[in-house]
């Protein structure tokens, strides 16, 4: 399956439900998210993945369709080949905030208090069976 599609979101809900170290990393988290994806590299269109986190749990993750609002208190965006470096663990999401690849919209106080939280989702998303790049 390829990455930022349905079936990948799917896969990534299940993850990290099955993370048991996000799970106490994000025990007391409250905050969804919405993952904006521009067009660099292979992708051509900007992909948006709304997921659901709370209390260590992820209660959804989908691909929003194009026009789909949904209320999030986070948005954290950058281009596919960013994307690609933090789903390979290349690049920590909080450093990418850092270094400007990747912009957040939403309380950035309580993000930098979840770093533990932040590097197992992106553990999570190891754990997705099947999982290629554009």
């Amino acid at each position: 399956m390829k990455v930022f599609t349905d079936d990948w979101a799917k896969g990534l809900k299940d993850a990290i439900n099955s993370n048991k170290n996000y799970k106490a990393a994000a025990s007391w988290w409250e905050g969804d998210f919405v993952f904006v994806v521009t067009p660099s590299g292979n992708l051509k269109k900007e992909v948006k993945v709304f997921v659901g986190l709370y209390h260590g749990a992820c209660t959804d993750a989908r691909v929003l369709k194009a026009g789909e609002a949904v209320k999030a208190e986070y948005i954290y965006a950058g281009d596919y080949e960013s994307w690609v470096k933090i789903l390979k663990q290349q690049l920590d999401p909080i450093r990418g905030l850092l270094s400007g690849q990747f912009k957040l919209t939403g309380d950035m106080a309580k993000v930098l208090r979840a770093t533990k939280a932040a590097q197992e989702l992106v553990v999570s998303t190891t754990l997705i069976k099947g999982a290629e790049f554009l």
